[in-house]
C-alpha cells in the first residue's frame, strides 16, 4: 500500500508566510522593547501624565466621572487600572500595554495593506509607519491614541476577512472590536465615513452579482445591523459597566461647548500642511500610492483615500490639533505608500512584451523610474525612522528628573500633592486629589474649573505639598490661599507645605 506523500512544498510556503505574518508585529515590539528606555524614561509622550495618573486613581478606588473629572472614555483607564492592581503601579506596565496594542496595530496594517498585493506592500506599509512623527514615541507611551486606532484597524481588518467569505464570527469580531476603539478614544470615529462607502460598496456589488429581489437585499441589511448591533452592544457594555453621573456632560462641554470652540480657535494650535514635509519619505510615497490609485482605481486603496480625506476635513476645521493627531494621517498614508509602490511595479511589470518583441523600451524606461522613485521615498523613510529610533533612545531618566526628587524627598507620609506636574507625582507615588488630576486645556476653556472650585477642591483634601510655577499659581488665583495655609520650602521655590 502506497503512502501518500505530504505535500511539503506548499506546507513550506504556507508556513513561511505564516511566519512573516508573525513576525512582522513580534520585530516590531522586540526593537522597541531593546532599543528604548520604556522602563526609566520619564515622559514620552505629552499626556502620559493624565492616563498614568488617571489609571494610578482608580486602582485606589476612584471612581472615573462625577467628582473626577475625565473628558475621555473610560476602556483604557479601567484596563490600565487592573494592570496596576496586579503588578504594581509603574510606568513601564502602562507602556507595555501600548507597545502591545501597538504590535497589534502594526499587525493590522501589514494585513490590510498586503489585501489584494503582496506580503512586501505590508512590510512597506510598517516602515513607513515606522518613519512618521510621534509613531514610535506614541507605541511606548501610556497614551490613548495608539489602543484606540489598534482596535479601529484591527476592526477594520476583520471586516475585510467576513467580506472575503469567511464568516458571519469575524463581521461580529469587528463590530464589537469597533464599540470597544471607540470607548478607548472617539478619535476612532474617523475610520467611519471610509466604512461607510465600503459597506456601499458591499452591498452594490451583491445587488449587481445577484437580482434585485428582497431576499438578497435583506439578507445584506441583515449583516449591518449584526455589525451594527454588535458595536453597540460592546459601546453599551462599557457605558453600564464605567460610566458615572454627569460623564456624557463633561465630554460634550469640554469638547463641543461655544466657549471650547472660541477659545481653541484662538489659542489651539491649527493643522498645518507645512507640518508633512518633516516626514518626506512617508508623504512621498504616499503620493506615488495616491497618483497609482487615481490611475487605475483599485478598490482595496479606496479605504485609505476616503481616512485621509476624513482626516483632512476635520482636522482642517477642529481646534485644537495636537501632535500625536498626526497618527490619524501616518496610518492610511503608509497604507497607500506600502501597497502603491508595489502595485505600481506590478502594474508595469504586467505591460512589459514577451521576450524577443519589440516595444519593451517604453514600460522599461517606466520601471527604471519608478524604481528610482520607490528608492527616494524608502530611503527617506528608513533614516527618518532611525532617528525617531535614536531620539527615544535619548529620553530623559525619570531618576534625573528634579521635580521627582523634590516630592519623593518631601513627600514622607503625604497623602495628597497638587502640581500640574502629573509624571512626576506619579513616580513619586503621589496622589492628587481627583477633582484636579485632569486640568487640561480645554477644561478652562470650557469653564468647567474655576478658581473659586480649586480652592474649594484643596480644602476638601487638604493636600500636604503644593508645586505648581508662578503662572499656574496665577491662573487658578492660589497666592492669597497659599499665603494663609502653606509655607514655602527654602530650597524649592515652587514647592509648599501645609502648615
Amino acid at each position: 500500500m502506497a503512502v501518500p506523500q505530504l505535500p511539503l512544498g506548499r506546507l513550506s510556503r504556507l508556513a513561511n508566510g505564516r511566519g512573516v505574518d508573525l513576525a512582522v508585529p513580534l520585530v516590531f515590539g522586540l526593537v522597541l522593547v531593546g532599543l528604548t528606555p520604556w522602563r526609566t524614561a520619564f515622559r514620552f509622550g505629552m499626556d502620559e501624565g493624565f492616563e498614568l495618573m488617571k489609571a494610578l486613581l482608580v486602582s485606589r478606588g476612584h471612581a472615573l466621572y462625577g467628582p473626577f473629572w475625565n473628558d475621555q472614555p473610560p476602556l483604557h483607564t479601567e484596563v490600565l487600572a487592573l494592570l496596576f492592581r496586579l503588578f504594581g503601579p509603574l510606568a513601564g506596565v502602562g507602556r507595555l500595554l501600548s507597545l502591545g496594542l501597538a504590535m497589534v496595530l502594526v499587525g493590522a496594517l501589514y494585513g490590510v495593506a498586503r489585501r489584494g498585493s503582496n506580503r512586501l506592500a505590508g512590510v512597506l506599509a510598517v516602515v513607513l509607519l515606522a518613519s512618521a512623527s510621534q509613531c514610535l514615541s506614541l507605541s511606548v507611551s501610556a497614551m490613548l491614541e495608539v489602543p484606540a486606532f489598534a482596535l479601529g484597524l484591527v476592526a477594520v481588518w476583520a471586516w475585510y476577512q467576513w467580506a472575503e467569505g469567511r464568516g458571519l464570527g469575524w463581521l461580529a469580531f469587528s463590530g464589537v472590536l469597533l464599540g470597544a476603539a471607540l470607548q478607548v478614544k472617539f478619535t476612532a470615529g474617523l475610520l467611519l465615513p471610509a466604512w461607510a462607502v465600503e459597506w456601499w460598496i458591499k452591498l452594490r456589488a451583491g445587488r449587481s452579482d445577484q437580482s434585485l429581489e428582497a431576499g438578497p437585499r435583506l439578507a445584506g441589511w441583515r449583516e449591518i445591523l449584526l455589525w451594527l448591533g454588535c458595536a453597540a452592544g460592546a459601546f453599551g457594555l462599557v457605558v453600564a459597566l464605567w460610566y458615572g453621573p454627569g460623564a456624557w456632560g463633561m465630554m460634550a462641554g469640554s469638547h463641543f461647548s461655544a466657549a471650547t470652540r472660541a477659545a481653541a480657535r484662538a489659542m489651539g494650535p491649527p493643522f498645518h500642511l507645512t507640518a508633512m514635509p518633516e516626514d518626506a519619505g512617508l508623504v512621498y510615497a504616499a503620493l506615488l500610492g495616491l497618483v497609482l490609485q487615481l490611475c487605475r482605481r483599485r478598490r482595496e486603496l479606496w479605504f485609505p483615500v476616503l481616512w485621509l480625506i476624513t482626516a483632512l476635513l476635520v482636522h482642517w476645521q477642529h481646534r485644537p490639533y495636537w501632535p500625536y493627531y498626526h497618527l490619524h494621517f501616518a496610518l492610511p498614508l503608509a497604507w497607500l505608500g506600502g501597497a502603491g509602490m508595489i502595485e505600481g511595479f506590478r502594474w508595469i511589470w504586467r505591460r512589459l512584451p514577451p521576450g524577443g518583441q519589440r516595444g519593451w523600451w517604453r514600460p522599461g524606461l517606466a520601471w527604471v523610474g519608478w524604481s528610482l522613485a520607490c528608492a527616494v521615498g524608502l530611503s527617506l523613510a528608513l533614516e527618518k525612522a532611525g532617528w525617531e529610533l535614536g531620539r527615544l533612545r535619548r529620553a530623559h531618566p525619570a531618576s534625573e528628573e528634579p521635580a521627582v526628587h523634590l516630592l519623593r524627598k518631601h513627600g514622607a507620609g503625604v497623602r495628597w500633592v497638587f502640581t500640574d506636574n502629573l509624571l512626576a507625582a506619579f513616580w513619586a507615588g503621589r496622589l492628587i486629589p481627583p477633582e484636579l488630576a485632569v486640568i487640561p486645556r480645554k477644561r478652562l476653556w470650557s469653564g468647567q474649573l474655576t478658581p473659586e472650585q480649586v480652592r474649594a477642591a484643596l480644602e476638601r483634601y487638604r493636600p500636604e505639598l503644593i508645586l505648581l510655577p508662578v503662572w499656574r499659581r496665577q491662573e487658578h488665583r492660589l497666592e492669597d490661599y497659599l499665603t494663609l495655609h502653606y509655607q514655602p520650602v527654602a530650597e524649592a521655590p515652587d514647592l509648599y507645605r501645609r502648615k
